[in-house]
């Protein structure tokens, strides 16, 4: 056994060893990037079995999505024996919660068979509430009803609408027998402060308690960590204070960095040493994050000495970044694209990418664009698992009662959902009393026999052989093969994508039985992004993906885009120094995901909302010392035609927008934050700046303004797609439009060129 444990411990530095070994009180563990943040939480996990600290059923080890889940069951198992770490329970936060209150389900008031709404699911509810209301309207009030229960607070006073809204919906939530996201960790909470018993279980079940990522936890998974800490358990939090970048999610950074003053026995280990990056690369990082004020001080060093210094380029419009990044791929074998990566801000940038590399024949992948749980075809087969598991789920009726066409109206879905409950039995009762006639009363006895169908075949036969009659029962097969045909689908898309669902349902946790369907609805629920697919024209080629995305992931050559202020960090209403301070942490892990080249690209014009507009370098940039950064004023920068431009233009505006009174924030951050950007870029870089001018023989674009969700539209750039959601900027309307390839763009509705088709 000592020999195991001293094998265990051996290749750990200083800092690493220090924090497997403590295991008393608490312990946070600050653990910068590429630190070795995944070594140390399971070689500790190990060490606390085979040093006898804990059995491993005693262990509860948390995080935040299924990857990172089985990463760490697979490091454990290495270390301990599948069959030893198979013991521990390694979950999500929402997991864990899922594990408890399907094992108190009456105590939490909840029905047995329970599914979980995902944001659209959600939505979709509070749409049943409020079939009259705007559709933006609603998925605005469902964003700001999760983003209350995250935090633990109801609507203010002062906002009756929502407050009507979050009642309501709430209300309705709980007759479907279901819980949203924010429920799995409130009704959590409610349940273990309701029920000593419940509470001093779990003190009892779990001695060490070990939660990775913490910087990424909100108000609700803090409070259930401390009710889930007993008197004797070892609680220990992993996190990086300065990676911290899911604000819009609710991630409380204030969690990670008061966490001794919470458990005032805390002990602190920093994991400073970076494996990962080299020096130079992690030294402009550096300069970045130590400009925020709230974070915890760290020496951080790097492991691989010197290396080459980041390259800064100035282009003039996205397609010069696109074709700067091309030009440096080609200098270098092509073997070496697929530990390539381009970072943006958001998924709109990614265009110009995809045109350039498909006329330089560029092999890519886009991460992130579209996820398989996204698809039409992919929802409407899990909507009828989950009405077949719980046949209260209002949304999966409402979705999939009238799919494939049987010639039930809305006015007859909406007095079967009234009836509330059981959704099978009102249908019934509808028919019995003869308020469904013709072929609305054939469609609705047909759509009942094919649930009742599914329900008797649940106990003879296997899941996958269960979704796949499901899917000829209620017609959902044939309907996608006639799509794909008609369509001209390349290799039946949808109807490979159905059977792949089927074959999921194959795996031994989700074959057989309500059990299995319930693990299957839950991981497909709780963490979508494990299904998250590619999209692009290789298998492998470089990976285009946002700042976001790239969370967790490293890469030999990264080029970092888009790093002009209004794009990074981005400009807008209400903007505050914690809002800036986010975006400085999401160029810290931008920076950190390359290992050996990093470069960083600024355009001085792109074309957004329909219109070319002029753009300042991002003050970040500023913040990087100048040995530590290589700077490159290409010399093949074509010239303005009439004089510069002003390169600050976009923050004049944006400045006389704040001082109109319109913006809730009037802090002027023009002398801390913008002047020292504008000094440096006037007075060192001067990239040069194109004016774009309209020709005098273009012909004008007729301006469509009367659009609406699901109108067909075409662009000349993007092709073919759908109106899926109309936002309002100012008086502006913003038609966010999903096009055929299945990328998604916006566009400013009578300015835009969009043919209405």
């Amino acid at each position: 056994m000592t020999e195991n444990i001293d094998s265990l411990l051996a290749g750990l530095n200083e800092q690493q060893r220090q924090a497997v070994l403590i295991n008393d009180g608490s312990l946070l563990v600050f653990a910068g990037a590429g630190s070795g943040k995944t070594r140390v939480i399971t070689t500790k996990i190990a060490y606390t079995i085979l040093s006898g600290l804990a059995r491993p059923w005693e262990i509860l080890a948390v995080t935040f999505t299924n990857k990172a889940c089985a990463e760490m069951r697979d490091r454990v198992a290495a270390y301990v024996g599948t069959e030893t770490a198979s013991q521990c329970m390694i979950r999500t936060f929402h997991s864990f919660g899922v594990w408890l209150l399907r094992r108190y389900y009456e105590q939490a008031g909840l029905s047995k068979n329970f599914t979980i709404y995902d944001d659209r699911e959600s939505a979709a509810l509070l749409q049943q509430c409020y079939p009259n209301h705007p559709k933006k309207d609603i998925d605005d009030a469902a964003r700001k009803i999760s983003g209350l229960k995250d935090r633990m607070q109801k609507p203010p006073a002062i906002n009756s609408q929502l407050t009507e809204f979050y009642n309501t919906y709430q209300k309705r939530l709980d007759q479907t027998g279901n819980v949203d996201f924010a429920d799995m960790i409130l009704k959590s909470i409610t349940l273990l402060k309701d029920h000593p018993d419940v509470r001093e279980y779990i003190h009892s079940r779990f001695k060490v308690i070990l939660v990775d990522e913490y910087q990424d936890s909100n108000t609700a998974q803090f409070l259930l960590l401390q009710l889930l800490k007993g008197p004797q358990t070892f609680l220990c939090v992993v996190g990086d204070d300065d990676q911290s970048i899911y604000r819009f999610r609710g991630a409380q950074v204030e969690n990670i960095l008061n966490f001794p003053k919470t458990f005032k026995d805390t002990k602190t280990v920093v994991l400073g040493r970076n494996y990962r990056c080299t020096e130079h690369i992690l030294n402009a990082a550096r300069d970045v994050i130590t400009n925020n004020s709230s974070r915890a001080a760290k020496d951080l060093s790097a492991e691989n000495s010197g290396g080459m210094k980041p390259a800064l380029y100035f282009v003039n419009t996205e397609y010069d970044e696109a074709q700067k990044v091309i030009d440096i791929l080609k200098r270098s074998p092509r073997e070496s694209y697929n530990s390539t990566a381009v970072l943006y801000r958001t998924n709109a940038q990614s265009k110009a990418f995809e045109d350039r590399f498909i006329m330089n024949n560029i092999p890519y992948r886009i991460v992130g664009s579209l996820r398989f749980y996204d698809r039409e075809e992919v929802r409407d087969a899990i909507a009828l698992i989950s009405l077949l598991a719980n046949p209260r789920d209002s949304v999966a009726f409402e979705r999939m009662v009238n799919k494939p066409t049987r010639g039930i109206g809305p006015a007859t879905v909406e007095k079967i959902i009234e009836k509330g409950g059981n959704m099978l039995d009102a249908c019934r009762t509808l028919m019995e009393d003869g308020e469904v006639k013709g072929r609305a009363a054939t469609g609705l006895q047909e759509f009942v026999r094919a649930w009742e169908s599914g329900y008797i075949e649940l106990d003879k036969t296997d899941n996958s052989t269960l979704l796949r009659k499901l899917l000829a029962e209620f017609g959902i097969m044939e309907y996608y093969t006639k799509r794909d045909k008609d369509e001209h689908a390349k290799d039946s898309s949808r109807v490979e994508n159905l059977n792949q669902l089927v074959n999921m349902l194959t795996a031994e946790a989700f074959c057989t039985g309500m059990e299995g369907i319930h693990a299957f609805l839950e991981y497909v629920s709780l963490d979508p992004s494990s299904l998250e697919q590619t999209e692009g024209k290789a298998t492998d080629g470089v990976t285009l993906i946002t700042m976001h995305n790239t969370k967790g992931l490293e890469f030999d050559r990264v080029f970092v885009t888009g790093m002009e202020d209004e794009i990074f960090p981005s400009l807008r209403e209400g903007w505050t120094e914690a809002d800036l301070e986010e975006e400085r942490r999401i160029c810290y892990v931008a920076f950190t995901r390359a290992r050996k080249e990093l470069y960083i690209i600024s355009a001085s014009s792109r074309m957004m909302w329909g219109h070319t507009s002029m753009h300042t370098p991002s003050r970040f940039l500023s913040e990087i010392r100048k040995e530590h950064i290589e700077k490159h004023d290409e010399a093949d920068y074509k010239k303005p035609s009439y004089g510069y431009a002003n390169p600050f233009a976009s923050y004049n505006s944006y400045r006389s927008y704040r001082s109109s009174g319109t913006s809730r924030d009037t802090t002027d951050y023009s002398s801390k934050y913008i002047k020292p950007a504008r000094d440096k870029y006037e007075d060192d870089w001067k990239p040069k700046a194109t004016l774009i001018k309209k020709s005098k023989t273009e012909p004008e674009a007729k301006p469509v303004t009367d659009w609406k969700v699901g109108d067909r539209a075409e662009s000349d750039l993007m092709g073919k797609g759908e109106v899926i959601k109309i936002n309002k900027f100012g008086n502006k309307d913003i038609l966010v439009i999903k096009f055929e390839d299945g990328r998604t763009g916006n566009f400013v509705s009578g300015i835009a060129k969009l043919k209405k088709i």
